[in-house]
């Protein structure tokens, strides 16, 4: 398989609160910013890579688009409309800069069983990982409208999309102990994967 016609969406505008302040896309795994992991296999797999930031000076990147959430503070919801609007691609592969694991099988997966639909990402019991998916350009008005009504939860646009989820038995055949959907938060999670 050669690089999907879609573009890959890194969203990077958190504010890392929890973090006390370090930008949780420079920390580095195995000695590695996660950014400029995610950026490396997310290169060989689509054409474009997006990162959408709030401030488009913080980061050095090669390869990359680099581009200034459009409506800052409305969380990944803002940063996912973003993406949407400056990307060339109709369907769009969205991920958190905190999750330094992203497994490529997994997002080839994802990438042929999209079809006819608007949203396709995993969810394991009542629980939706919506920053690690493929959004459509469908998307676009419904975000609109919620941003505009300060709805901010990215499930809140899943009522008025066509969604497919994946489901924890069919990720754990991609990665058993689904280390794919961990996400680092805190100084504590950075000691665990170190």
């Amino acid at each position: 398989m050669g690089q999907a016609a879609m573009t890959a969406i890194i969203l990077a505008g958190g504010r890392a609160s929890r973090m006390r302040g370090r930008d949780k896309a420079l920390v580095k795994i195995d000695g590695i910013p996660i950014i400029k992991r995610q950026i490396k296999i997310l290169a060989d797999i689509f054409k474009t890579v997006i990162v959408v930031t709030d401030n488009t000076r913080r980061y050095r990147l090669k390869g990359v688009k680099i581009i200034r959430d459009i409506i800052p503070e409305k969380g990944p919801l803002g940063g996912i409309y973003s993406g949407l609007l400056a990307s060339d691609s109709f369907y769009n592969f969205v991920i958190a800069c905190d999750m330094p694991f992203i497994n490529e099988r997994l997002i080839k997966y994802m990438i042929k069983n999209i079809k006819n639909f608007d949203i396709f990402l995993p969810k394991i019991g009542n629980k939706f990982h919506p920053l690690c998916g493929i959004y459509s350009k469908n998307c676009i008005s419904v975000i609109r409208q919620g941003l505009t009504q300060d709805r901010l939860k990215v499930s809140d646009i899943f009522s008025k999309s066509k969604v497919k989820f994946i489901s924890k038995k069919k990720l754990q055949s991609f990665d058993k102990k689904l280390f794919c959907l961990e996400n680092i938060n805190t100084p504590e999670d950075i000691k665990k994967y170190k």
